[in-house]
């Protein structure tokens, strides 16, 4: 084996310094600019809620529950379009929002413009075994 021209260098000087740590020009200035933090105190005041932001934003479930509880009732297709939803999704929600966590009675009939489902057993429906009985006998 040839031996090496260049001199013999330590591969290692021990771990890099950052630039924070050797004092680059720009690393002071920005400390320079920046001024002393004072540990617990905000340095943004927080402006007013506007009229605007104090409304609560709808949520698409709370639009979907709003939909079904209309007495003509809602399709998967017309929530589909309203919330932007596969439809897969929405009957998921069905299932497992509506029925099992929220505890609430849906009914579905079929009707000429296909499927339709609607929220029983709430103020102003009638209970959800009365109106479950006309939508099987016509299905």
């Amino acid at each position: 084996m040839k031996p090496s021209t260049k001199a013999a260098r330590p591969k290692s000087r021990g771990p890099k310094k950052s630039s924070r740590e050797r004092g680059s020009k720009i690393v002071e200035r920005q400390k320079a600019e920046q001024p002393a933090r004072i540990r617990g105190v905000r340095t943004r005041a927080r402006p007013e809620p506007t009229a605007v932001a104090a409304t609560p934003h709808q949520s698409k479930q709370a639009a979907v529950i709003a939909l079904l509880r209309r007495p003509e009732g809602v399709t998967v297709a017309e929530l589909v379009t309203a919330t932007g939803w596969q439809p897969h999704t929405v009957r998921g929600l069905f299932s497992g929002t509506l029925k099992k966590k929220l505890g609430l009675a849906l009914s579905s009939a079929q009707e000429d413009r296909g499927r339709v489902y609607r929220i029983v057993g709430a103020a102003g429906t009638a209970p959800a075994a009365e109106a479950s009985e006309p939508a099987r006998a016509d299905a």
